[in-house]
């Protein structure tokens, strides 16, 4: 069993011992004794992806504050990454593992700023300013990390203020996101700030971006494309234990996960993993792969303009290629009209590009391009935390 330790150095080493242990496979997040219980013989290591949650928590807990903030400083890449913790700390982790990321890519830029045989091109240098950017304003503190792991393509963003907070808004980015969508001037973001800026003030919202893994990126190769189910399939599993650990974080709170595009196969994937939502709502979604059946106590709806270039093959899967449960075929959906409309047109061409752009248009946190579903999210966000409180 996990236990307070009396004299802080033992606490310190017995710290270092399980945050530095042996690296497994991270696996389901259903929770299993030999996984998850804290009082489990098993080893439990105090890394990302290799202690359940719950036990995280309650091995957290159990460290004294100086204990605490020593680890946040001697390993924030760890800290910052471990579902189960509060929001808080991971955060104050995540700022250290930047400012530590950011002073490396400074030392970058000034090697490149002296290369003068081979001057670096704007091509080279525009990613690593971009980062550069977006690092300098999470050590400012104008950027709160919850998760911070690029190497493996995976990073979550928080807005508004976890202690007020009556409700939990999970955003889920599709095709195409990457962790530079959310450097870039029209981040990935913006549909989870509007909420936030936006909720009633009654039922304040707290806000996750989530970038769980890489996700599919727009190709006519089918092996890559977001046609292949298999990519954002696999970003459910770790999509699954970060609302887990959300879920550990802040008990209580209603959920709801805003799925744009590939990301509606995120969220499926991560239901069949074990996670729950409150509620799930589809936006110009892919849907869910064949099998798939909705989760008990979770409330579905969707939304897609009807010339939406996604409806040219919802509800068409063979094997790895598409996704055989169309987004408004789920039992008990209920579907939202998005309010999108434009000029329509005759081309081929000109067909498929205004179905992208009204597909694009149901993840924008502009309200002028999206303002229906914002605002209807933004009711559900408020009834759900009122129904929650009574």
């Amino acid at each position: 069993m996990l236990r307070a330790l009396a004299h802080p150095a033992v606490a310190l080493t017995a710290a270092a011992v399980l945050l530095f242990g042996h690296i497994g496979s991270s696996g389901s997040t259903r929770h299993s004794p030999a996984h998850d219980s804290p009082g489990s013989d098993a080893p439990t290591p105090i890394d990302a992806g290799h202690i359940g949650p719950y036990a995280a928590a309650v091995w957290w807990s159990s460290l004294s504050p100086a204990t605490r903030e020593t680890l946040i400083r001697s390993s924030p890449e760890q800290i910052g990454a471990l579902d189960g913790l509060p929001a808080d700390v991971r955060v104050a982790a995540n700022r250290v593992a930047a400012r530590e990321r950011l002073s490396k890519l400074e030392t970058v830029l000034a090697t490149l700023a002296r290369r003068v045989s081979a001057p670096a091109s704007e091509a080279e240098l525009e990613p690593l300013l971009q980062e550069h950017s977006y690092l300098a304003r999470v050590v400012s503190g104008a950027v709160n990390l919850y998760l911070f792991a690029p190497d493996r393509g995976a990073l979550v963003e928080m807005t508004g203020e976890p202690a007020t907070a009556t409700g939990i808004l999970l955003v889920v980015p599709g095709t195409n996101a990457t962790v530079r969508s959310f450097m870039v001037p029209d981040p990935v973001t913006a549909f989870a700030d509007w909420q936030v800026d936006h909720a009633d003030p009654s039922t304040p919202v707290l806000a996750f971006t989530v970038l769980a893994a890489p996700m599919p990126q727009l190709s006519i190769d089918l092996a890559s494309g977001p046609q292949n189910n298999t990519i954002a399939t696999a970003a459910g599993a770790s999509y699954a234990r970060i609302v887990e650990g959300i879920d550990v974080a802040f008990p209580g709170l209603p959920t709801l996960s805003y799925e744009h595009s590939a990301g509606s196969q995120v969220g499926s994937a991560a239901e069949e993993d074990g996670a729950h939502f409150d509620a799930r709502f589809l936006a110009a979604g892919v849907g869910a792969t064949d099998g798939y059946t909705t989760s008990p106590g979770t409330a579905y709806y969707a939304a897609q303009a009807t010339d939406d270039i996604n409806r040219l093959y919802a509800g068409f899967q063979v094997g790895d290629i598409g996704y055989g449960v169309g987004p408004e075929e789920f039992p008990g959906i209920t579907i939202i009209d998005p309010g999108l409309s434009d000029v329509p047109v005759s081309a081929m061409g000109g067909m498929l590009a205004r179905g992208l752009t009204l597909h694009n248009r149901l993840f924008s946190g502009d309200a002028s391009a999206n303002g229906t579903v914002l605002a209807d999210v933004r009711l559900l966000l408020t009834s759900l935390a009122r129904e929650r409180t009574g």
